[in-house]
């Protein structure tokens, strides 16, 4: 055996997928509240710079903390009251949407018969619960973003307590860190790169919701500021979150206005994508998340199986903390963790062995 507990990896790795899946099934019977949790969290991280801001001009810590409840909930409150305003009117409009699916199919059904396919096969082909399935998808989306802000009480009072941790009772994970707490400082490290992560990603994600809701109003797509605003939240989502950005707006031109401006829209919605991707975010200051494309798409495709379709937005968050905070913390499992890792472990460990060779930093005593 090659295990100090007597345990074979064969045997470890059965306990670790049991134990997995016993959390896993109490987190998709908890996931309303997780979601709210995750989504309070994720408030709190993209604020930062916005406290760290306030601090810096010399705001007490009551002023910071009144500041920074205030412009989160009023942002919530917005969103929240654009979200259930645009599903309703989503909601509403889709049978009709779903009507004209049914005459463009019917009409792509009869053009592939007249090249000599059977019927069979063109209403196959021509299914029109395929066209309209991503407008069901945005609309379980829309409805699941609502109900997890809608949860008020708990985002508030998590969010309100969350403030008052970091803002009125700073540093203290970075005390235990200091003092030779492992753990700490791993947690301190992820925390530090997750926001990092968290606020490049709303920049991101504004700019890429602003420029689409500009294209999608030029050309006429139908509720161009949901969509928009859509985009820019699905950005969060790696791989597959462009092309639910793109997908729906695209049908709905298609069945307003033809394929032609559906076409137009579609490149247009590309280029406005690639040019924020390629030219904007390449200039802000962004950590990697470490996440290999293969465990970026699990994150995107597996978490919402357990957690709603708002488990494909925190997918990835949730994912690296799996790794960071389990896999990596745990010697037994730290080749996990690699396997999910883009980083070479020959490179990292050199890094970290140059890092401890360096004398640590004099610190200024605090007020």
């Amino acid at each position: 055996m090659n295990s100090t507990n007597g345990l074979t990896p064969a045997i470890r790795i059965l306990l670790m997928l049991a134990a997995g899946s016993i959390a896993l099934w109490g987190m998709s019977q908890y996931a309303s509240y997780i979601n709210a949790a995750a989504i309070a969290i994720l408030i709190i991280l993209a604020c930062g710079p916005f406290v760290d801001w306030l601090r810096r001009k010399g705001a007490n810590r009551a002023i910071t903390l009144a500041a920074a409840l205030l412009l989160s909930v009023t942002v919530l409150a917005l969103f929240l009251l654009f979200l259930v305003y645009a599903g309703a009117q989503f909601a509403k409009e889709l049978p009709q949407y779903q009507q004209q699916a049914q005459a463009m199919a019917q009409q792509l059904a009869a053009w592939l018969q007249s090249f000599g396919l059977d019927q069979a096969g063109a209403a196959a082909i021509s299914n029109p619960t395929t066209a309209t399935a991503p407008l069901d998808w945005a609309g379980s989306l829309i409805s699941a973003l609502t109900s997890a802000l809608s949860n008020g009480v708990t985002m508030a009072m998590l969010m309100i307590f969350l403030f008052v941790d970091v803002i009125v009772f700073p540093g203290r994970l970075e005390w235990q860190a200091r003092h030779g707490n492992g753990y700490a400082e791993r947690l301190a490290d992820f925390t530090g790169g997750l926001r990092q992560y968290i606020v490049v990603m709303v920049i991101i994600g504004t700019a890429i919701g602003a420029l689409n809701t500009v294209l999608f109003w030029i050309v006429g797509v139908p509720m161009p500021l949901l969509w928009g605003v859509l985009s820019g939240i699905l950005n969060f989502i790696p791989f597959i979150g462009f092309w639910f950005g793109l997908i729906p707006p695209a049908i709905l031109t298609l069945l307003a206005y033809g394929w032609e401006r559906a076409l137009l829209m579609s490149i247009g919605y590309i280029l406005v994508n690639g040019f924020v991707q390629n030219v904007i975010q390449p200039r802000l200051v962004v950590t990697r998340l470490n996440l290999t494309p293969f465990w970026n798409l699990v994150s995107a495709t597996f978490w919402p199986l357990v957690l709603g379709p708002v488990g494909a937005i925190i997918g990835v968050p949730l994912t690296m903390s799996v790794r960071s905070l389990v896999f990596e913390a745990d010697p037994t499992t730290s080749w996990l963790g690699s396997m999910m890792s883009t980083k070479n472990p020959d490179q990292e460990a050199a890094a970290k062995a140059e890092q401890a060779s360096k004398p640590p930093k004099s610190k200024k005593s605090k007020k």
